[in-house]
């Protein structure tokens, strides 16, 4: 298993906040390892599961986001703390001894990701595999603008339309409602190069939020933040680098 913790400066006009991070590659029986930090309500779930698959996703899903509030709290009882699902199966923090911490989870493949914040700052993350996205699909449901913004960058096609689909789906992680509304309210406007690997974008219609990206080897990263928050995400994508170094 290969971890990477660490945290987020998110500084506003007049008020700083920070964020954990927790990023791991592990297959399941690495995981299986780490079961004994499952709160009692998670270890029943988890004993439900019967195929590895789910089992892998949902250890992936809840060992990052236990370290990533390790990170940020400074706390490590973290089988005290149980992560539950909400109506839209948003991830809802209980029994933390910081009450006021959420995270947002992100998996794929044999990597897991987890953002803690505190509620006051919501933040969202989400990561694919630019080599296995289905390229067609994406671009059925990219807008006419969308779809003229791909031709902006000199990324290959399977990059770009996978980069924009991160937004998209952190940008609703954000909202806590996953891909159940119409996505057009979750358009891009710009797309933004500010370095080899790290791209930013403005949302159309939800213009109280920017979305930072950042591409390494064959995964495609995005965070959503507030518009007006200043964040160094250098810690995040120098651990997301080394860790799909590591991977592949």
């Amino acid at each position: 298993m290969l971890i990477q913790r660490g945290k987020i400066e998110l500084n506003r006009e007049d008020t700083q906040y920070q964020a954990g991070f927790c990023m791991l590659q592990a297959e399941l029986p690495d995981l299986v390892n780490r079961l004994h930090i499952l709160h009692e309500e998670e270890r029943n779930y988890y004993d439900t599961l019967r195929f590895d698959k789910r089992k892998h996703s949902y250890l992936l899903g809840r060992v990052s986001a236990k370290k990533a509030i390790g990170a940020l709290a400074a706390y490590e009882d973290l089988e005290k703390i149980a992560i539950s699902s909400g109506i839209f199966q948003f991830p809802i923090v209980k029994y933390s001894v910081t009450r006021n911490l959420q995270v947002c989870i992100t998996h794929c493949e044999n990597l897991g990701i987890a953002i803690s914040y505190p509620e006051a700052h919501p933040l969202g993350i989400d990561i694919e595999q630019t080599d296995k996205a289905n390229t067609a699909v994406i671009k059925e449901q990219l807008t006419a603008d969308e779809q003229g913004l791909l031709q902006t960058v000199t990324l290959p096609e399977k990059v770009s339309t996978t980069m924009i689909w991160t937004m998209k789906e952190a940008l609703s992680k954000v909202l806590k409602t996953g891909l159940t509304m119409d996505l057009k309210l979750l358009e891009i406007q710009s797309l933004v190069k500010v370095s080899d690997t790290v791209f930013t974008s403005q949302f159309k219609h939800l213009i109280q939020y920017q979305a930072i990206s950042c591409l390494s080897g064959s995964y495609a990263c995005s965070v959503v933040i507030p518009r007006k928050t200043k964040a160094d995400l250098s810690p995040l994508w120098d651990a997301f680098e080394q860790l799909v170094i590591k991977a592949e």
